[in-house]
């Protein structure tokens, strides 16, 4: 039996999705800064569009704290360079450049709707006849999704004279992740087969001798022998030219060259339909629309693309390899340090899965299943540093182990939250599924292990009998060395306690740890019971400046009880005390918190400012830091913050446990800043779909999408009422 308490007040109808504008970016310049260009993924492939490295998921190179995504040169980055006329005359004389005589406009798009980049020039006389369009794609195939396309389609109106088109490639410098050579793997007895150039590169440093025994091996398979330039002509009397040149790849050479193979088979027309028609299918499942505010539904829907389609496609071709995690800025990014190097952090369970989990609940179950696939890590990272259980890592990649920059060993070492928060994950999504087979085969390995850790690494006071957890570093990293940190604290209890239900649900016994239940009970959060406030750690001293949201989090996601006045003083004297260069998701912790407590001009502020100062208005393409300052691009943590806002905050959606039950409760909704009314459409819950919608002019409205195979309440105002399909609360 699942609940879902609500307290409704207003909304509109769910709309299907809108029109084009909302899924159409588009802009004649491009930011100065080239970082900031589109990122295109298919969860397998990733690449930033004009950018010079294609990455892999799951293929890294280098030593433990040297370890990063290893570059492959973007061969893919290809467009015209110019356009050379010719006259038919006898002689064929040549002429000069197509732009020597015409004025040239070029457009770019991104279009959200269809999942693909485009440029476009139109060349025209000085009467302003069209002479020429040139139009070029491209796109990470999300059903071929071992496959990257580029396509360029030429018309044309007056055709008297012959025309060369220059194609230019630029992949960047050679790799310095992988040795590449030449090899032949086409079958000169098989009628399909199809000549190709075909890549073989091998990895240079494996991450760690005991859990990597060999580098990693890709074959890239190209459509063409395309290599730095290439010509394509048009005849006298030819209107239209296409042409394509794709790159395949895979660690398994067969499945590369298959996948080329197919996709080679497919009408131009047709490979487009089978990648757009994927990127529908998952609009038409999730979408957030929003009335009265076409940039803030452009900002939204660009961040839900950046962020899923660093994601591994859900229908494809070929099954897909295990996933190996979603990094801050995505898996089209990665070798620079800017870029995390393409590591998993904290991240990915407390700021991106919330939102992604509403996208799909099988995305939220691989990330999940990441952390399982490297739980032999972990417990290696807890054995080496001297405790028992599973020590997840600040920063993981292919093998588990520790690889947090050189740089910074104290993050490594201080940053021992990150492994309760993925408890606290595993938690929320028991909350939203109610799945106990999934809660015993993947929950209850990883929480089993993660308490262990816990357990052996608090401290306690002999006199006052009182856990401490010491010589910590909490989300604020401009403090280490700290004691008690209140957000490790809040996170350890929770995660002790989920470890201890897991226990008696899934163990033999079906009994819970009895020291667990009371180290969580015993734990120390520390609180000013004078001011009403929580100080960040012990030894904190007022108005010392914090780089980020920190003690404000343990009202939202952890929901830690406490008086409204406790909350209401976090916020008011965190927020005056965060420093302004902190990243983006920050500000949207803020908003969210300053909702649940009713100061809505406060949560709109910060709100507005969680993404309008972080987002580059080109392409909504998101920062780390605020504008003018340097920081990541791509940065997904901030989308994933910006997501749960509007979903958790303004959509006020919460999940927990309660009574052996699953409950989704809806409350304190809010209309977005500066529109007129937004739908939520694709809300996970119980194995069922719903709607939120809210309108400043009606009533709040609740629609079940999709039932599931579960018994579903709705608790509205004391009276109950049972979900079906269809049903609106309305």
């Amino acid at each position: 039996m699942f609940l879902l308490f609500l307290l409704l007040s207003h909304s509109t109808d769910a709309n299907a999705l809108q029109n084009d504008k909302e899924f159409l970016i588009e802009t004649k310049s491009l930011p100065s800064d080239l970082n900031f260009m589109p990122t295109l993924s298919n969860g397998h492939l990733g690449y930033t569009v004009f950018g010079n490295a294609i990455f892999m998921n799951g293929v890294y190179n280098g030593h433990a704290g040297d370890s990063r995504r290893a570059r492959i040169p973007n061969w893919l980055n290809v467009s015209v360079d110019a356009v050379f006329q010719h006259k038919t005359t006898e002689e064929d004389r040549f002429i000069g450049y197509l732009s020597d005589n015409a004025t040239v406009d070029t457009a770019y798009t991104l279009n959200l709707r269809d999942g693909y980049f485009r440029w476009r020039q139109t060349y025209r006389n000085a009467t302003g006849a069209l002479l020429l369009q040139l139009e070029q794609r491209t796109y990470a195939h999300r059903f071929f999704n071992r496959a990257l396309v580029y396509e360029l389609l030429v018309q044309r109106e007056l055709t008297e004279e012959s025309l060369a088109l220059n194609l230019i490639q630029k992949p960047g410098a050679a790799s310095e992740a992988f040795n590449f050579t030449l090899v032949n793997l086409n079958n000169p007895s098989s009628n399909d087969s199809v000549a190709m150039k075909v890549l073989k590169g091998t990895t240079r440093v494996v991450e760690n001798e005991q859990f990597q025994k060999a580098a990693k091996t890709v074959f890239i398979v190209f459509s063409d022998n395309f290599t730095n330039e290439k010509t394509l002509e048009m005849l006298p009397g030819q209107q239209q030219l296409y042409y394509r040149f794709i790159i395949t790849a895979d660690e398994v050479a067969t499945n590369a060259v298959w996948e080329m193979q197919e996709v080679l088979h497919l009408e131009p027309i047709e490979m487009l339909r089978t990648h757009a028609s994927e990127w529908q299918k998952f609009w038409q499942e999730f979408n957030i629309t929003i009335q009265g505010n076409l940039e803030l539904s452009k900002t939204i829907n660009a961040g839900i693309f950046y962020l899923s389609s660093s994601l591994p496609a859900l229908n494809t071709n070929q099954a897909n390899k295990i996933y190996f995690g979603l990094s801050p800025t995505g898996l089209g990014r990665g070798e620079l340090d800017a870029d995390y190097e393409g590591h998993n952090f904290w991240d990915t369970e407390i700021w991106m899965l919330p939102a992604v989990t509403q996208m799909s609940t099988k995305w939220a179950e691989a990330l999940l299943k990441y952390r399982l696939k490297h739980l032999s890590g972990a417990r290696f990272n807890a054995e080496t540093t001297g405790y028992k259980g599973a020590r997840f890592p600040w920063e993981s990649a292919f093998t588990g182990t520790e690889v947090t920059n050189p740089c910074c060993p104290e993050v490594a070492a201080q940053e021992i939250h990150i492994s309760a928060d993925i408890a606290f994950a595993l938690q929320q999504h028991f909350a939203i599924t109610n799945d106990r087979v999934w809660l015993c085969a993947v929950a209850w390995p990883l929480v089993r292990k993660i308490a262990a850790f816990l357990e052996d690494r608090v401290q306690l006071d002999a006199k006052t009998q009182i856990y401490h957890v010491r010589t910590v570093m909490g989300p604020d990293e401009d403090h280490w060395n700290i004691d008690d940190n209140v957000y490790t604290n809040v996170v350890f209890k929770i995660a002790l306690e989920f470890a201890s239900l897991t226990q008696a649900i899934c163990s033999a016994k079906k009994l819970s740890n009895q020291n667990w239940i009371k180290i969580a009970k015993n734990l120390i959060v520390l609180y000013d019971e004078e001011q009403d406030f929580h100080p960040q750690h012990f030894g904190y001293k007022k108005f010392e400046i914090v780089k980020q949201a920190d003690v404000i989090l343990i009202g939202y996601p952890l929901q830690y009880p406490m008086n409204v006045s406790t909350r209401l003083n976090d916020l008011d004297y965190y927020v005056n005390v965060t420093r302004t260069t902190g990243p983006a998701m920050t500000w949207s912790m803020f908003a969210i918190n300053f909702l649940d407590v009713k100061e809505t001009d406060k949560a709109d502020y910060y709100f507005m400012k969680g993404y309008r100062d972080y987002v580059r208005p080109e392409f909504k393409v998101w920062s780390e830091r605020a504008l003018n300052y340097s920081g990541s691009a791509n940065f997904l943590t901030g989308i994933g913050g910006f997501l749960q806002a509007i979903i958790n905050g303004y959509g006020g959606i919460r999940f927990y446990r309660k009574f052996d039950k699953s409950v989704m409760e809806i409350n304190s909704r809010y209309l977005l800043p500066s529109t007129e009314a937004y739908s939520l459409n694709g809300i996970k819950f119980a194995d069922a779909e719903f709607s939120l919608n809210i309108s400043a002019i009606a009533s709040t409205r609740l629609r079940c999408l999709k039932i599931g195979k579960f018994e579903l309440e709705l608790i509205l105002s004391d009276t109950t009422y049972k979900i079906y399909e269809g049903y609106s609360s309305k």
